[in-house]
């Protein structure tokens, strides 16, 4: 939903709210009860109350049963085409959508439930769960605006064993885009993760630790989890038999000027029975942003993040976000004579 001149709205991430006197690109300023007027981004308030639903105190409002409106917007004029909302550097035929949970307040057993929308499309969103009677419950239905994240529930942690079906649609306003087709995706969540510390990482969507859920997923995540371990481990094997041949990897010791990272799973972590591929990549993923964010001044040092061959899915995510976060850093394949096609060397 659009905010608009005149919405009263609230903020996601601090405490208060008020009415919105304009926009500004990305920017809201939001008039408080004492009169002054906040800036804050789009993406950080929601709307309490749209401006053509508020009423005057001094108007009694009729007691006529709320009819229900359906109407077509049209979506295909050009009009309809906000630039603003786009973000650079999406990859629009790989477009990404996750359930994100943060902790709320301090009542670590109770979490705010949000729906992120990491795209340049709007997406329409239905979130059902199948109960013991053999029928589909709606639970939460919308839509959700380019690169933003929308609140949808607050949720208990010992009530979060489900498993929910998720169906989306993607779609432009007033612009063609790749034919994107329909999501449909059943999601299981076990409470048990969430009174795991090291569940709730750094991330781009929010000031504090949360736990991401990817709900699009790419053709190779997809082919993935359809594999046994057993059988990824075995084709992880043959890939990087397949490679080409290369002298033994001498092990190197890190020095003030070079910092050497080994991101194979099993240097982070003793144990991945049941974690699934998602799960690997994202503690791999927040290994990375530590040591980015410990070293992020040390201005001229280098970094090796040793990523291996395989599929290739860490090594690419890792340069996605080295374009998308850190951009104006240099970054190459690491030495091939010492890492082969494994590795990646950031500068400083």
């Amino acid at each position: 939903m659009r905010v608009e001149k005149g919405d009263r709205v609230r903020f996601l991430n601090e405490v208060g709210g008020g009415t919105v006197t304009r926009t500004e690109g990305n920017l809201v300023f939001v008039e408080d009860e004492d009169g002054f007027e906040v800036p804050a981004p789009i993406f950080e308030v929601v709307i309490v109350e749209k401006a053509n639903q508020i009423t005057s105190d001094n108007i009694k409002e009729s007691p006529v049963k709320e009819q229900v409106v359906t109407r077509n917007e049209k979506v295909s004029e050009p009009e309809a085409y906000h630039e603003e909302m786009e973000e650079k550097g999406h990859d629009d035929f790989n477009p990404r959508f996750y359930l994100g949970f943060i902790k709320a307040g301090k009542d670590q057993s109770e979490l705010e439930q949000y729906l992120i929308n990491d795209s340049n499309y709007y997406c329409s969103y239905l979130i059902s769960e199948l109960r013991e009677d053999g029928y589909m419950y709606a639970l939460h239905q919308g839509i959700v605006e380019p690169n933003t994240k929308t609140p949808v529930d607050q949720v208990v942690v010992q009530d979060l064993d489900v498993s929910w079906d998720i169906q989306l649609i993607l779609f432009r306003k007033g612009k063609p885009y790749p034919a994107i087709k329909p999501v449909s995706t059943s999601v299981s969540i076990k409470a048990r993760k969430f009174y795991k510390e090291n569940s709730f990482t750094n991330n781009d969507f929010f000031y504090q630790p949360a736990v991401l859920i990817s709900i699009i997923k790419n053709e190779l995540e997809q082919k993935m989890e359809l594999l046994t371990e057993k059988e990824t481990k075995a084709i992880i094997k043959e890939k990087e038999g397949n490679s080409e041949p290369r002298p033994a990897k001498v092990k190197r010791k890190s020095t003030p000027e070079l910092l050497e990272i080994d991101l194979h799973i099993h240097e982070l972590i003793d144990a991945v029975t049941g974690l699934s591929n998602g799960e690997i990549l994202q503690i791999q993923m927040d290994k990375f942003h530590t040591i980015m964010a410990e070293n992020i001044k040390n201005k001229g040092r280098k970094i090796v993040f040793i990523h291996g061959v395989g599929n290739g899915t860490l090594k690419t995510e890792i340069r996605k976000q080295l374009d998308r976060k850190y951009k104006g850093l240099y970054y190459q394949d690491a030495s091939f004579r010492e890492y082969g096609y494994g590795a990646t060397m950031v500068i400083l």
